[in-house]
């Protein structure tokens, strides 16, 4: 977590040694208005920012705009994969959530490390996938100007500030002492999400989240496609240790550093259909929306055609294929059609066959009963082609 730089024009992102995330690989927050109108999701993944240095970080004014643009909503969830970021953006963001009239539940989805814990802190209810990982370190200033001794004073004042006002949110949250928490943010911690249940900081740990997908690319961590912003190198062994694993559960992609993927798979991780009914709900059911007026449109076709294919007597033949146990197409009931026609066909001639030998014994002229028959069939089958 990091302090605004306290004078010029520049910015520190990120401490010392730490290595810059591309940015392309800025990552997104999004206000979703579920369809209810009663609830509300919020995605709070990659770098929690004063100000929109990049044009797509959270920032508390754009935040407030948007949480004010929901409107009377009676429940909020807040889904956050982020390494930190501005501790005075985050505290905007956390007390903004916390004086809604709204609900807050947040579900850490694969890590809330450094300022984005004083978000999560502020819910009503903290949820974390049971491989997630939670992280809180020392306050740190980016300071990018020449200070006097002075200056450098006023700056650790701050830092301790800041620290007393974090060890005070810890304590209020996990209902440990001060001198408790103070000591675990001194010490930098890294905890699973059993780990950070058991010290207070989350309220449940959900074993049926998606796995979270952890992966070293050129020596940055990544979390469910998010850059952290971290070194792979200061992450605990319990996290490197699981890098063997596929997507899905871990990777590891430092040996394959040319390969970034593609801006949304950089945003959010998509594995199944739950992902993303869960990212993007509202494109899911426009999708279902359209699939039924398809539906309907095709069934609506499928009787409409086999009913100006049927012909006179195959009314039983037509409800097996429009309502039966193996219901047919308009091509399937086409060969249907054409094998009645031709069996009328062969009936037809065969009567008139019949009747010629009868009326030739009569006297009466006889009909050659193989033409008849091609005549007959050729005219079915034309019956069948105009209703088709």
């Amino acid at each position: 977590m990091r302090e605004t730089p306290r004078k010029g024009t520049n910015r520190i992102v990120n401490q010392a040694g730490t290595p810059q995330t591309p940015k392309m690989n800025n990552c997104f927050w999004k206000f979703r208005n579920l369809a209810d109108g009663q609830k509300a999701e919020l995605l709070l993944y990659g770098n929690i920012s004063e100000s929109s240095w990049w044009g797509d970080e959270v920032t508390p004014k754009q935040f407030a705009d948007d949480l004010a643009a929901l409107g009377d909503v009676q429940e909020i969830t807040v889904y956050i994969n982020s390494g930190g970021g501005d501790v005075f953006a985050a505290q905007a963001i956390g007390n903004q959530l916390e004086r809604s009239s709204a609900t807050v539940t947040v579900h850490i989805d694969g890590l809330c490390a450094s300022a984005a814990t004083i978000v999560a802190c502020h819910a009503d209810k903290v949820i974390a996938a049971a491989d997630s990982c939670y992280m809180i370190h020392p306050a740190s200033m980016g300071v990018c100007d020449y200070l006097t001794a002075d200056d450098m004073h006023d700056c650790l004042k701050a830092l301790d500030t800041i620290r007393e006002n974090i060890v005070t949110l810890y304590a209020k949250k996990t209902g440990k002492s001060t001198d408790q928490c103070g000591k675990w943010m001194d010490e930098t911690n890294w905890w699973t999400a059993a780990e950070a249940k058991e010290n207070g900081f989350i309220d449940e740990v959900d074993d049926e989240e998606p796995d979270t997908v952890v992966e070293n690319r050129n020596g940055v961590l990544f979390v469910n496609s998010i850059g952290m912003g971290l070194p792979f190198d200061k992450v605990p062994d319990f996290v490197k240790s699981r890098m063997g694993k596929k997507p899905g559960g871990f990777s590891n992609s430092a040996n394959n550093p040319g390969k970034t993927g593609t801006q949304e798979e950089e945003t959010m991780a998509i594995e199944n259909k739950n992902d993303l009914l869960k990212t993007y709900p509202d494109m899911v059911n426009e999708i279902k929306k359209d699939a039924a007026v398809d539906a309907i449109n095709r069934e609506r076709a499928r009787i409409k055609d086999i009913q100006d294919m049927t012909m006179p007597g195959m009314e039983k033949i037509m409800q097996d294929a429009l309502y039966g146990e193996n219901p047919m197409d308009a091509t399937q009931y086409a060969k249907e059609v054409a094998k009645f026609a031709r069996k009328q066909a062969e009936d037809r001639a065969k009567g008139l066959h019949d009747d010629a030998q009868n009326g030739g014994a009569n006297g009466v002229n006889s009909v050659d009963p193989g033409n008849q028959q091609t005549d007959i069939y050729l005219d079915a089958l034309r019956a069948v082609s105009k209703k088709q």
